[in-house]
C-alpha cells in the first residue's frame, strides 16, 4: 500500500488520475480481472508473482498495457525484465517504457501464469509456505521457512510420480519433478530454465526423471550452487503444449498463448530475449 499510495501521489501531481483497488485474496482479484471494464489506460499491479499472474488476466482480456511492480518474495516475472519497485522509477517507466507483447501460460484453458507452473517438491514447498496464515514477512525469515519445508518435502517425503507429454509425445514417465517455465525460473537462486524466453511462443520444461529422495535433493543443491555433476540427469525440453499427470490421477494441460499480454517494459529489456543474446548466454 505504501508503494501504491506514493505512486498515486506522483502520478496525480503529473495530471494522471489514478485509482487504487486492494484485494485480500486471489479469488476476489480473479473475479475483478474477469469482469472489470476497460475504464483505465494502464494496469499497474503491486505484488508478487501469484498476484501478478492473476491481475494480468484483465490486461490480456482488455488488451491494456500491464505494469508489474515487484513487491513479493520471488518476483520472478517482473525481475526478468528488470521492472523497478520504487514509485519514482515506476512513474518514469510509464513515460519512457516500451510496449511489447509477451507470452503467457494457460492451465486447463483458464488459469494464467506468467513465470512458471511446477509439480512435485518445489511446488509443495512454495504452496505450504505461502499458504500459512503467519507466513514470514522478512526476506531472511522467508528463506528459513523455505529451507525448513525443503527438508520436509525433499528428504522426508517420497517424490510424486509425474507423467509428462510435450506436444503430444511422451517425454517422461514417473518423473519426480517438473517445472513448466515462461521465463527463467528462480533466477539468481535456483536457475532451472536459464534460456526460457517469454517472446518465443515456447515453454522451457525442466524435468527430473524418476529418482530417489537423496539424488533429487543433491541435484537441486548442485543446481543452486551452479555446479551440476555427472549424476545430474535432468531434462530440459521446449514445447507449446504440456500435459502432466500426477500419480496417475490428476491431469493438467498447459499451453503457451503467444503475445497475449501487452507489457510495458523498461527500454532495452526485450533485447536479452532475442535469439542472438540467448546464444551468447548459452555460449558463456
Amino acid at each position: 500500500m505504501t508503494t501504491a499510495r506514493e505512486l498515486r501521489g506522483i502520478l496525480e501531481q503529473r495530471g494522471a488520475p489514478t485509482a487504487i483497488r486492494t484485494y485480500t485474496n486471489l479469488a476476489s482479484l480473479a473475479r475483478w480481472a474477469r469482469t472489470c471494464e476497460a475504464d483505465f489506460t494502464h494496469l499497474i499491479c503491486v505484488g508478487g508473482d501469484a498476484t501478478q499472474s492473476t491481475a494480468a488476466g484483465a490486461a490480456v482480456r482488455l488488451s491494456i498495457p500491464f505494469v508489474p511492480v515487484p513487491s513479493g518474495f520471488g518476483n520472478i516475472f517482473a525481475r526478468s525484465f528488470d521492472h523497478p519497485d520504487r514509485p519514482e522509477a515506476v512513474a518514469e517507466l510509464l513515460e519512457t517504457g516500451e510496449l511489447m507483447r509477451v507470452d503467457v501460460g494457460l492451465v486447463d484453458g483458464e488459469e494464467i501464469f506468467l513465470c512458471h507452473h511446477s509439480y512435485g517438491p518445489l511446488q509443495q514447498i512454495q504452496d505450504t509456505v505461502e499458504r500459512g496464515r503467519a507466513q514470514p514477512k522478512s526476506r531472511i525469515a522467508r528463506y528459513f521457512a523455505y529451507w525448513g519445508m525443503a527438508k520436509r518435502f525433499l528428504v522426508d517425503t517420497r517424490p510424486p510420480s509425474l507423467r509428462v507429454e510435450i506436444d503430444g509425445a511422451l517425454v517422461a514417465d514417473r518423473a519426480a519433478l517438473v517445472t513448466v517455465a515462461n521465463v527463467e525460473t528462480y533466477r539468481g537462486f535456483l536457475s532451472l530454465t536459464p534460456m526460457a524466453s517469454p517472446i518465443d511462443g515456447l515453454f522451457d520444461v525442466f524435468i527430473v526423471p524418476r529418482t530417489n529422495r537423496v539424488r533429487l535433493a543433491t541435484l537441486l543443491v548442485r543446481r543452486m550452487l551452479t555446479t551440476p555433476g555427472r549424476s545430474d540427469d535432468a531434462l530440459l525440453v521446449q514445447g507449446r503444449r504440456v500435459a502432466v499427470t500426477v500419480n496417475g490421477r490428476r491431469r493438467e494441460e498447459l499451453r503457451v498463448v503467444r503475445g497475449a499480454l501487452p507489457l510495458l517494459a523498461p527500454l532495452g529489456s526485450i533485447e536479452r530475449f532475442a535469439p542472438t543474446a540467448r546464444s551468447e548466454i548459452k555460449a558463456s
